[in-house]
């Protein structure tokens, strides 16, 4: 998987729903589908149409139950018949939350 290997940062499995709502407007929430997540970003599946390179905001739930209130910018969009699969970056995470990521991280190298 080319793609992988671009990766800064190894992404784990999760599979959640959650509801993004673009930061400029604080309107509508989106609904998508998270694949998965790292310490730098998200991978997720939508089938509404989101801008390349706009931030969206959406609160999401990690393995280890903690929520994470997380600005997202979208970096990536790889489009499919049933919608789009999205990559994203979090902008401005504070340090509490990218360790809470850390340690699921730490824990599943370590089951490996």
């Amino acid at each position: 998987m080319a793609n992988d290997e671009r990766r800064k940062n190894l992404r784990h499995s999760l599979s959640i729903m959650v509801y993004m709502t673009k930061v400029e407007d604080d309107g509508e929430k989106i609904p998508v589908e998270v694949l998965d997540v790292s310490r730098t970003g998200i991978g997720f599946y939508s089938p509404k149409e989101l801008e390349n390179g706009t931030v969206y905001q959406a609160d999401i739930t990690i393995w280890t139950g903690d929520r994470i209130h997380a600005f997202i910018e979208i970096v990536r969009v790889q489009q499919k018949e049933e919608g789009a699969i999205y990559g994203g970056i979090f902008v401005g995470m504070p340090e509490s939350d990218w360790s809470r990521i850390r340690v699921y991280e730490t824990y599943q190298e370590m089951g490996d």
